[in-house]
């Protein structure tokens, strides 16, 4: 069987396709990923052909989004979802990815929510689709509404006739989020997500860091790509003074596009790295402080780590909000040095929240792993 796995550009796009991709292929399938060309290295990483397509350029996204500077939460994807990714970048995606199908002629369809040329592809193909969320399932609800009408729009540039966002709703749907997290969102008729353990696939201690003393750890992460967004870097300095008065040891991760020599001279009880694997770092972390990014989110969430949420763009606010509603962590919506000092301070006492934390891990680690969730894959075809 060939499976063609689809995503835009993004490490938190391609990473969540990862795993199935490597289960299909130890079962003996061929596997190819149709993306951008950006995502080259991630893919060829873990041993995968990419065919690349075009994209929209850095222009065309900054044109996009001039107009609505400042916007957040639903008032962003709103404006995301129809313009951008079901807008012009599937429409820059399409010819390339719809050429690349139709020379390679694979008998499955495996997207990333957040594309849709793929889509698209497969239902002018006539084969069938699945879907891996890279959201929430609340907000995945959101998108697949908003996504309805752009997609109908393509579906008539392919010779399709429209059918109101159906097949989206009800293509499989594989997600890493735990019920206990998303599990009363709606979900297609008869078609609830199938939830998957992700952790800890592709990850392996690399060494280079160690925890220096006895005094509890916090893991400070915004992601990778925070440093190369405007006026989001100021969080780095914000954790410094939130943590400099704070009885424990800190270790920062900035991404590779954040000058370290920049920040104030460090605190003793800080450490500040381009990247240090989260596997490495979980086992030792007795909190985390973090952006609420799906992938760190669902990583702190399976080792058990309560979690201090200072959200900062796309679907984070919503994975906040949700965060701290379920009572598995705090959610700082206006992270001044203030307000991240007094919920590292907080975190740590809260032993209800630690409570909970460990009860979703639990559930977590029993959740179907890639090689039987590829299973339902297989089926399709």
């Amino acid at each position: 069987m060939r499976v063609l796995f689809t995503s835009t550009r993004g490490e938190g796009h391609v990473r969540p396709l990862l795993p199935y991709a490597d289960a299909l292929r130890r079962l003996g399938h061929e596997v190819l990923f149709a993306a951008p060309q950006d995502c080259a290295t991630i893919i060829g990483k873990a041993g995968f052909s990419q065919a690349a397509f075009d994209r929209i350029t850095d222009d065309e996204f900054r044109a996009i989004w001039a107009p609505h500077k400042g916007v957040r939460e639903e008032a962003m994807l709103k404006i995301a979802v129809p313009e951008m990714f079901a807008g012009a970048t599937a429409r820059a995606s399409l010819p390339g990815l719809s050429a690349a199908a139709d020379e390679w002629r694979p008998d499955l369809v495996v997207r990333e929510s957040a594309e849709y040329a793929g889509l698209v592809t497969a239902m002018r193909l006539g084969i069938p689709h699945a879907r891996v969320n890279v959201h929430n399932c609340e907000v995945e609800a959101i998108i697949n509404d908003l996504a309805a009408e752009p997609v109908d729009l393509l579906r008539a540039d392919a010779g399709l006739a429209p059918d109101h966002g159906r097949a989206i709703w009800d293509e499989p749907v594989f997600t890493a989020f735990p019920e206990g997290f998303d599990g009363d969102t709606r979900h297609g008729p008869d078609n609830p997500p199938m939830r998957v353990s992700v952790s800890g696939w592709g990850t392996s201690a690399r060494g280079g860091w160690a925890p220096k003393a006895d005094r509890p750890l916090v893991y400070v992460t915004f992601g990778t790509v925070a440093a190369g967004l405007g006026g989001k870097s100021f969080i780095f300095d914000a954790v410094l003074k939130a943590v400099a008065g704070l009885d424990i040891e800190v270790l920062m991760t900035v991404g590779p596009d954040f000058d370290i020599d920049s920040l104030d001279p460090l605190p003793d009880h800080v450490s500040v790295l381009p990247f240090v694997p989260q596997a490495e770092v979980f086992p030792h972390a007795a909190a985390m402080l973090n952006h609420g990014g799906s992938g760190t989110l669902l990583g702190g969430f399976a080792a058990a780590v309560p979690q201090v949420v200072a959200p900062l763009f796309a679907d984070q606010p919503f994975n906040a909000r949700r965060t701290a509603e379920r009572g598995l962590g705090l959610s700082v919506a206006d992270p001044t040095p203030d307000a991240l000092s007094a919920a590292l301070s907080e975190i740590f006492v809260r032993q209800d929240i630690a409570q909970k934390t460990r009860a979703l891990a639990q559930a977590m680690a029993v959740q179907p792993v890639p090689d039987d969730a590829v299973l339902r894959l297989v089926e399709l075809v």
